[in-house]
């Protein structure tokens, strides 16, 4: 500042030291220096802030006083919106713009103090601010008539004023490139204290502490922990579309559809994972009716053959929409995708925009021919987009999770921004934090980035008055039936005395090596030299946990199942004379052994004998088994359907039904919905072993004489007695099924079934489910239960019968557990890293999470089906999202208007330690940061 008083400052620009926060004090000083009494100070200002005021705190808290005029700074020319008609002219116009520039200055006053440093200097320093605000030393007020285009700082007497560019801010003191002159005659001194008082007596008094106040407000927890998802987000609440697109949904569905948009903008996929009955298929519907109708692009949906030829048929045919549907098999026998002679596909691969996978669980497996197929469809520029659905994307393990997102997210570091810079080793942390854990919640952060999923319950409690549209055009409330589990037992020895503790005995006894050797699926163990085969080792525990499980389905399932590997073995040792070995063809796409289908898949023959095999040793064996297997098959044949303890359990529950149908329904069609049964098994043999007993009985047995001539049977996917899959499902629900004209006669009132009609099927004009075996899977019971516990349910209740032996249970439950546990200690033996077989690897800690929830299902606890398979404690963004929205129509604006750096506490909970949510640009971060030092700090988590 060479050639300017120091202490009367006359040019100032902020260039090479010649700031104005300089000129300021140095001329304050001066004054306070010399003068016996210290000087008030006026300033002008079209916007203030802390940082500014900071800087001379020191030597205003000495003035007299302080007056601080605050107004609306001018919008510049380019930014001046033009007149429109009706809006007033001359200054009333200019004193609109200025009320609108006032508003935009407090929420930029607003902005600036949530950007304030997060410190102690930094608090500190705004709690001196609001200290001088209080101490009656300074009085601001806002000027609001017009623009406030002057900024100056006078100095009361006469004693100067130093006017310009500058803003009361840390910029304008400072780094600003501006222009300031300072003036000390007393004739323009006092033309400018005129001038200031002039401005001073028309604005109004302003509230600045209020700002600054609200960092240091008490606040319920609660309101904090709401603003911390305001920011997570409020940008998505606010985006929100209103109504629904061309297909009617419900406000959930709409909301699920939005969420669905976002995600596939974000990464080209979306997994759609709501639970069972909350119309999925809509949510896709609404999807790629956009890419079809508005986009003009196509889309193809991939789904289980009897859901293209059933739901989806329907589907396009009611709401008119050309989207290309085929089958997983199609898929997989495509020549474009190489892994066929088919040709499935319609147009030439590169040209379907959106691919739309239903029942995507059944894609979880990376080896098999139809992922394989899949993988190869998704590739190209630009990528396509895909769209999920499963209501079950964890069935073995986390890992199915996983590869299921791989479908579409791009790389292992997709989501480094949120904190998670590698996908896959999150998931290994996820299953080394809990390695027998199937509850995907431990992944939140994924899932709230990847996946649109709510359950039954979070529908009903966050949407407990939404509408959907019935067929006819009615609006009804959302509501759904009460599910009802009923145990019920039968004794296993009634017919067959001691026959479950023989057959465990060959099976696995737990002492040693089983009687069953399981020779003929397991040659490699053979060798003279080396390990067996892991594929084997999987298929042999496969095959033990098969036999058991269609032992206690039904001794039809059990006789044809032996009567099969008893001539499977004599072809087996034949065949092992002869030089060749036969052996599973392909065990990679081989999910479970609990379907008709799988087993056939684990008898199939062709490889050599290999040199270094003990092939009179496993002959010993084979023929050994030969002999058990042909004894079990001997006694379990002499079961007949009239002695069945089981069956006539079914018969007796049917009867109970029935009668309580007679007792209850108002009307013969009120009678005839209450009565319908859907009885499942997961074996064929098993459904036809029922169907040829109630064919008979119910011709003859009175309690069920409602039942006659209404029997429909379906076992896969060919005719039953000539009545086909899809004719058996019409003529069971044709009202929920919306069965076309000339398959709309309502006639039968028992369904028996494989779980070929556990998914995709809208059969909730039945109310009622027999499970005829031990539900050893219960998320497959969740399933079946969706068929019956949907939106439109006419049902007050869904009653679930579960079907239990009652002396043997635990014995069968144990023996299972041994079979998993000897299969993976078989593995681990042989130095696997993981089984090859999917579903196999950590079963035997599975199968105790799922033993615990049959044991509930055995007291009749229907929380299983209440959560839809859900943990009690799963909480997913949705909900997150909900919670927020009914904190904004109680709170509103005190959650959008809430301070940075405020806080709260309570105590509660196991552990304690500080959360926060910080946000830096448009990104947001959480942290939980424990009290205890030596743990560590959590990262990016709301659960």
């Amino acid at each position: 500042m060479e050639g300017f008083p120091v202490s009367h400052p006359e040019f100032v620009d902020n260039l090479d030291g010649n700031t104005l926060e300089r000129a300021l004090r140095e001329h304050l000083d001066h004054l306070l220096g010399t003068l016996r009494d210290p000087p008030s100070v006026s300033i002008a200002t079209g916007y203030f802030n802390p940082g500014g005021f900071g800087r001379l705190f020191d030597v205003l808290r000495q003035a007299a006083e302080v007056r601080l005029l605050l107004g609306a700074e001018p919008v510049p020319a380019a930014r001046l919106p033009e007149r429109r008609l009706g809006e007033p002219r001359g200054e009333r116009y200019e004193k609109k713009l200025a009320d609108e520039e006032l508003g935009h200055a407090e929420r930029k006053l607003r902005r600036d103090r949530d950007r304030l440093p997060f410190s102690v200097t930094s608090r500190a320093a705004v709690g001196e601010l609001l200290k001088f605000l209080a101490s009656g030393k300074i009085e601001v007020r806002r000027y609001g008539h017009r623009f406030l285009h002057g900024k100056a700082f006078l100095f009361s007497d006469n004693h100067g004023v130093v006017a310009g560019s500058s803003n009361f801010t840390l910029a304008g003191l400072t780094s600003n490139l501006e222009l300031n002159l300072g003036q000390y005659q007393p004739g323009v001194v006092t033309r400018v204290e005129q001038w200031f008082d002039r401005l001073w007596n028309e604005a109004e008094p302003y509230d600045l502490a209020a700002i600054y106040r609200e960092q240091f407000i008490e606040h319920p927890p609660y309101l904090i922990y709401l603003r911390a998802l305001w920011e997570r987000y409020g940008d998505e609440l606010e985006e929100e579309a209103g109504e629904s697109g061309r297909i009617r949904l419900t406000r959930f569905q709409t909301d699920g559809v939005f969420r669905a948009k976002r995600i596939l903008a974000a990464y080209n996929g979306v997994l759609v994972a709501d639970s069972v009955g909350l119309g999925k298929s809509f949510i896709a519907a609404e999807l790629f009716t956009e890419v079809i109708e508005q986009n003009r692009q196509r889309a193809l949906l991939i789904a289980p053959a009897q859901l293209r030829d059933g739901m989806w048929s329907q589907f396009k045919t009611r709401y008119q929409v050309g989207i290309e549907v085929v089958s997983f098999e199609q898929l997989a026998g495509d020549r474009q995708l190489g892994q066929g002679e088919g040709s499935a596909l319609s147009a030439d691969v590169d040209d379907y925009s959106l691919i739309v996978i239903d029942e995507a669980h059944a894609f979880r497996n990376p080896d098999s021919k139809r992922a394989r197929a899949l993988r190869q469809l998704l590739r190209g520029d630009p990528p396509r987009k895909v769209v999920l659905l499963t209501a079950t994307p964890v069935n073995n393990s986390l890992w199915d999770l996983y590869d299921l997102l791989t479908y579409f997210v791009g790389h292992d570091a997709v989501f480094a921004d949120r904190g998670i810079p590698s996908l896959k080793r999150r998931f290994q942390q996820a299953s080394d934090e809990d390695p027998f854990s199937l509850s995907p919640d431990t992944l939140f952060d994924i899932l709230d980035e990847t996946t649109v999923r709510r359950t039954r319950h979070f529908v009903q409690r966050y949407y407990p008055n939404d509408n959907f549209q019935l067929k006819d055009g009615t609006e009804v409330t959302i509501r759904f039936p009460d599910p009802v589990v009923r145990s019920r037992s039968y004794d296993l020895d009634h017919v067959l005395p001691g026959f479950f503790d023989e057959f465990a005995e060959i099976l696995d006894s737990g002492q040693g090596d089983p009687k069953l050797t399981m020779a003929r699926y397991w040659p490699t163990r053979y060798r003279r030299e080396g390990a067996p085969d892991s594929r084997e080792t999987a298929l042999v525990g496969l095959i033990r946990s098969g036999l058991l499980k269609r032992f206690e389905s039904s001794s039809r399932a059990f006789v044809r199942t032996v009567t099969k590997m008893v001539a499977a073995h004599d072809d087996f040792a034949r065949a092992v004379e002869a030089g060749v070995i036969p052996s599973s063809d392909s065990l990679a796409a081989l999910q479970e052994t609990d379907s008709d289908e799988a087993w056939e898949a684990l008898l199939r023959e062709g490889e050599p004998v290999e040199d270094d095999l003990d092939t009179r040793r496993l002959l010993e064996d084979v023929r050994s088994d030969r002999s058990l297997l042909d004894k079990l098959r001997d006694r379990a044949a002499t079961v007949r359907a009239e002695n069945d303890p089981k069956l006539r359990l079914l018969l007796d529950e049917l009867a109970r039904i029935a009668a309580t149908a007679q007792r209850e329904g108002i009307s013969e069609g009120d009678v005839r919905n209450r009565r319908k049964v859907l009885v499942f098994s997961y074996f064929g043999d098993t459904v036809e072993w029922i169907a040829e007993h109630l064919g008979s009985v119910l011709e003859t047995d009175r309690r069920l004489a409602g039942y006659r001539g209404r029997l429909a049977v379906v076992r896969g996917p060919d005719s039953f007695e000539g009545v086909t899959r899809t004719d058996a499902v019409f003529g069971f629900a044709p009202l929920s099924t919306e069965a076309p004209p000339g398959r709309a006669d309502d006639k039968y009132d028992i369904l028996v079934t494989t779980d070929v009609l556990a998914e995709g099927m809208n059969l909730q004009q039945c109310g009622r489910i027999i499970n005829y075996d031990l539900p050893w899977n219960p998320m497959r019971l969740v399933q079946r239960h969706g068929r019956i516990d949907r939106i439109g349910s006419p049902h007050a209740n869904v009653f679930l019968t579960c079907v239990f032996p009652d002396r043997q249970l635990e014995a069968l439950l144990a023996l299972e557990e041994r079979i998993r546990r000897k299969l993976a200690q078989a593995a681990a033996s042989i130095g696997l890293d993981q089984i090859v077989i999917p579903g196999t690897e950590k079963t035997e800690h599975v199968f105790a999470d799922d033993r615990k929830k049959i044991e509930g299902l055995r007291k009749g606890d229907p929380s299983l089906f209440e959560r839809g398979g859900e943990e009690v404690h799963a909480h997913s963004g949705e909900e997150y999202r909900q919670e927020l929205r009914k904190g904004i129509e109680r709170w509103g604006d005190r959650i959008r208007n809430l301070a940075w750096g405020v806080g709260s506490g309570f105590v509660s909970g196991a552990r304690t330690g500080y959360v926060f949510c910080a946000r830096v640009f448009d990104r947001v971060f959480m942290r939980f940061v424990p009290e205890d030092p030596e743990a560590d700090v959590e990262r990016d988590t709301l659960t």
